[in-house]
């Protein structure tokens, strides 16, 4: 196929025009600096796009809060602009989503019921539940925006707890990106009580949204692991093992979370596994891997 990808020089971006290229498909990739000025519709080795993985993104509660006017400018308005255009074009449009737009009382989801099922048993209507916070929110802005204005053919990808070598460490980043900077750097290490999470090895994931591309039908795609859910302190204290050899209790600070934070966030893959997916790479081998990356980083990281 001749893909373009959004926010190719981005985390999720830059690895999945990887994988895509070494799938054999012809591959544009779309920085996102140029599409705030305008939108390079250049075909791809001089013939018409198939489709168009829009990955470009403000990223993060702590961005989304920063700036709510960017935030929901880029996440939903730029999102309406490039589907809009697509179904002009004939193009196929893929939505690069997020798990956080089921909001911080879901506790199991599926993509294709309407309800999410909370923790005591109840059934909630993800239509009637906001998320947490303006990125959550704008990403499921876009979600109705792509709906809107190129149903056809429409593949909506919800990624929850991707990780790896590229996610820079920083405030609003990922919690495992960060458990490591601070356990090499010598910082403590802020983990919230009952927190779990079910972390996904970058390569898998951009090989589930290869896949989702090539094989599975329209409609909403939960992109994640459902299968290794690990308490975050467990986490905190195997940074801590691989960079110091053993756990240093003073290192970790135990903090109740927020108002509003998804303690347990589980989302059914299901229909992902369905198509023959699975993961490769555990936790422990995933968590070496950023950890070199990281470590050869380090210098540059600092600078930032």
């Amino acid at each position: 196929m001749r893909i373009a990808v959004t926010g190719a020089e981005g985390f999720i971006g830059s690895w999945l025009v990887k994988e895509l290229r070494s799938r054999g498909h012809d591959v544009r990739p779309w920085a996102a600096p140029e599409l705030r000025h305008h939108r390079p519709w250049v075909t791809a080795g001089g013939r018409p796009l198939d489709v168009l993985v829009h990955c470009a993104a403000v990223v993060g509660r702590v961005a989304g809060d920063t700036d709510p006017c960017e935030t929901a400018s880029i996440n939903a308005g730029l999102t309406a602009l490039l589907a809009r255009e697509c179904a002009e074009r004939g193009v196929r449009f893929v939505y690069v989503s997020s798990s956080e737009v089921y909001g911080p009382a879901v506790m199991w989801a599926t993509e294709t019921s309407p309800c999410y099922f909370c923790g005591d048993g109840q059934v909630g209507y993800f239509a009637d539940h906001l998320p947490h916070n303006l990125y959550g929110l704008s990403k499921r802005w876009g979600e109705e925006a792509a709906r809107l204005y190129a149903p056809d053919g429409l593949q909506i990808l919800r990624l929850s707890m991707p990780y790896g070598p590229g996610h820079h460490p920083g405030s609003g980043r990922a919690a495992m990106t960060n458990f490591l900077w601070n356990a090499i750097t010598g910082k403590q290490i802020t983990v919230h009580r009952g927190a779990a999470r079910s972390w996904c090895w970058i390569g898998d994931t951009v090989r589930a949204i290869a896949l989702v591309l090539e094989d599975g039908g329209q409609g909403a795609w939960n992109i994640g692991r459902d299968d290794n859910e690990t308490p975050m302190l467990n986490v905190a204290r195997r940074a801590l093992v691989l960079t110091c050899g053993y756990v240093i209790d003073r290192r970790i600070r135990l903090v109740d979370p927020p108002e509003g934070f998804t303690v347990a966030k589980r989302l059914s893959t299901a229909r992902l596994q369905a198509l023959g997916w699975r993961p490769e790479v555990e936790l422990e081998e995933g968590m070496n891997l950023t950890l070199e990356w990281l470590r050869a980083a380090r210098l540059s990281l600092l600078a930032r």
